[in-house]
């Protein structure tokens, strides 16, 4: 349930009996049993069990109580039951049950403030776990006896049996008749009654105590009259190296506090019931250790809570210079030896602050300003530093990149638009890669296209301009003219040059023998073999020439060597069709002496090496028959014989 006592609050105890010899105010039934000197297990995780705790001595509901206990309400949400309750009641000591009532049910007159972590619908109950105040003996919250709730224990939390302990306080105020229920420092329950007339027949004693059941489904369920140590600080405290600390009580208990035992962390042992201001002796973490005993011989668990006392920040911050036309960011860089960051507060002159950790300064011109940081810990201790920041005009710049033709350097040119900032540093970036660090520079791209060029400028106080982005055009027509081709005497030749770019100027040379010189997909007759020349122009002013040769046959037909010497010495080494005025071959096929073919062609460009099956064909005379269709659309053939020397 609890830890044991701790070996401090032992010691320190000797003298005081054992809460086992202690003349408890107690009566206990059904299966209630004492844990320790202040606290009381009603039911063990079991079923069909009913345990009740009985003050033997009555109380005066005349006078107002102010009560605070600690509750357990097991560690099962779905499968735990039933609940417990706190009860004003006459009828005796004895009282208690099982189940659904949690020892509530049938007891007449009394007042039950009832935690219920289980579902009866027979009762109106809702589905979230509850506390409620009702009066004789009644658990159901549709009846007229269910005088507040039903309500969370805490706002927002469905399940009470959460493992956990709970300071449940409850406050009977007999001038006004009202009760008031509290569970972890949250209000939860409010009603006005007058308890003495309307319910007790106008008898003012009554007994009061905790009952608790289980039914088909169990949990452990158990208070304590609250012996609960707790310490804070007052208001405005400050935990600073060589401050003096003051510390409050704020323990909660039911009876009276008697004993106090403080252990400060630092040595320093009080039995007083507040230590008097006290100065730690350095900057550091120090475990406080707190028991407290109250007026029935019980002392508490030991409260452990780590106190920090701080080291005085050394604050400073980064840069010293800035740059107009960049952000004017300011970078806290205050040390704080123990401790942590709390609060900053900066103030750059003329009413201008800023409360952020790393603030933008608000400055607009060149100049030297003093700026002062104030640092405070998160313990309260605060120090100041004054730093000269110098604010500098950034440089502002302007840039070119001139068109290029392939072939040519492109120009890279700045333009320094700030004479008053000395500049004494530039840097071109070209293509994401090269690097040059001059003012005005060239560069040669070896492949047309769009190249993404920055340049940026830094002056003599190190502030850089913004960069300027450029694009650097390179323009490559990428000219080809055509391959060069044969035609038949008189067939047209339409005329298939490749060129990139838009809006060409095209001119071939000779005009002569051309539907239109100007025109890319100019239409050549010529009469005899011709060297056409083609330049083209763009509009950025480059000019590319590239020439085709156009051989001129009698035609159409078919010019088939007569003989071929396939001897790799580059002299007529390959067996060909030459097919002026035939753009379609239909085969041209060659057979051995014995009928067998021997090799086929599947276009105009196809030539035999030579060889059969990839071996050096035999030396002799070879047949051989070609059929195309002419660029009238008439077929034809040839036939005849070559002679392979070897």
């Amino acid at each position: 349930m609890k830890s044991a006592l701790s070996l401090i609050s032992c010691l320190f105890f000797a003298l005081a009996p054992a809460w086992a010899q202690i003349q408890q105010p107690y009566i206990l039934n059904g299966s209630a049993t004492q844990q320790s000197c202040n606290c009381y297990v009603l039911t063990q995780d079991q079923l069909q069990s009913g345990g009740s705790v009985w003050n033997k001595n009555k109380i005066s509901l005349l006078q107002s109580f102010d009560y605070t206990f600690e509750i357990f309400l097991g560690c099962k949400d779905q499968t735990g039951a039933d609940g417990i309750g706190f009860i004003l009641q006459t009828e005796g000591t004895n009282l208690g049950g099982i189940g659904q009532g949690m020892g509530f049910q049938g007891v007449s007159p009394s007042v039950g403030i009832l935690i219920d972590t289980w579902h009866n619908a027979d009762e109106n109950d809702p589905a979230f776990d509850h506390i409620s105040i009702q009066i004789n003996g009644e658990s159901d919250h549709g009846a007229p006896q269910n005088l507040a709730g039903p309500a969370q224990l805490l706002a927002g939390v469905d399940n009470i049996e959460d493992c956990q302990w709970h300071l449940f306080r409850i406050r009977w105020n007999a001038t006004a008749h009202q009760f008031d229920i509290w569970v972890d420092g949250q209000l939860r329950l409010t009603t006005v009654i007058d308890l003495v007339a309307d319910v007790f027949g106008n008898d003012p004693m009554v007994y009061w105590g905790f009952a608790g059941a289980t039914a088909g489904a169990s949990n452990l369920q158990q208070f304590c009259a609250a012996l609960h140590p707790e310490f804070q600080f007052d208001n405005g405290q400050i935990l600073c190296d060589g401050t003096p600390v003051t510390f409050r009580d704020n323990s909660s208990t039911f009876g009276a506090i008697t004993r106090w035992y403080w252990d400060l962390g630092d040595g320093t042992k009080i039995t007083d019931p507040l230590p008097a201001a006290h100065t730690y002796p350095a900057a550091g973490k120090y475990e406080v250790k707190m028991v407290i005993e109250d007026n029935s011989g019980c002392i508490s668990d030991t409260l452990r809570n780590t106190v920090t006392i701080g080291s005085w920040p050394e604050p400073a911050f980064t840069p010293d210079r800035l740059c107009l036309g960049d952000p004017l960011q300011l970078n806290d860089a205050t040390k704080i030896e123990v401790g942590s960051p709390g609060s900053w507060r900066w103030n750059f002159g003329g009413g201008r602050t800023a409360t952020t950790r790393n603030p933008l300064a608000p400055f607009t011109a060149p100049g030297t300003y003093p700026v002062t940081l104030e640092a405070t810990s998160a313990e309260g201790c605060v120090a100041t530093v004054t730093q000269n920041v110098a604010v500098y005009q950034s440089p502002e710049i302007a840039a070119t990149a001139a068109h290029a033709c392939i072939g040519e350097v492109t120009e890279l040119r700045a333009q320094h638009l700030t004479p008053g900032v000395n500049i004494t540093e530039w840097k071109w970036t070209v293509n994401n890669d090269a690097e040059i660090n001059r003012q005005n520079t060239s560069y040669q791209f070896t492949r047309g296209g769009k190249y993404p060029v920055m340049v940026q400028a830094t002056s003599g106080d190190g502030c850089a301009s913004k960069p300027v982005s450029l694009e650097a055009v390179v323009t490559d027509i990428a000219l080809y003219a055509g391959p060069d081709t044969t035609i038949a005497r008189g067939q047209p030749l339409r005329m298939h040059p490749a060129a990139t770019g838009e809006r060409l100027i095209y001119e071939w040379w000779p005009a002569n023998s051309l539907s239109d010189a100007s025109a890319p997909d100019a239409i050549a007759i010529p009469d005899r073999d011709q060297l056409y020349r083609l330049i083209v122009r763009s509009p950025e002013g480059c000019v590319q020439e590239d020439e085709l040769m156009v051989k001129v046959y009698t035609g159409p037909e078919f010019y088939v060597p007569t003989a071929f010497t396939p001897n790799n010495d580059g002299v007529n080494d390959r067996f060909r069709v030459i097919a002026p005025g035939v753009p379609q071959l239909g085969y041209f096929r060659v057979w051995d002496r014995w009928g067998k073919l021997v090799w086929e062609a599947k276009s105009l460009s196809d030539f035999w090496n030579g060889e059969q099956n990839g071996r050096p064909a035999s030396a002799g005379t070879y047949v051989w028959v070609v059929e195309g269709t002419d660029y009238t659309g008439r077929k034809f053939s040839r036939q005849g014989t070559v002679t392979l020397i070897r």
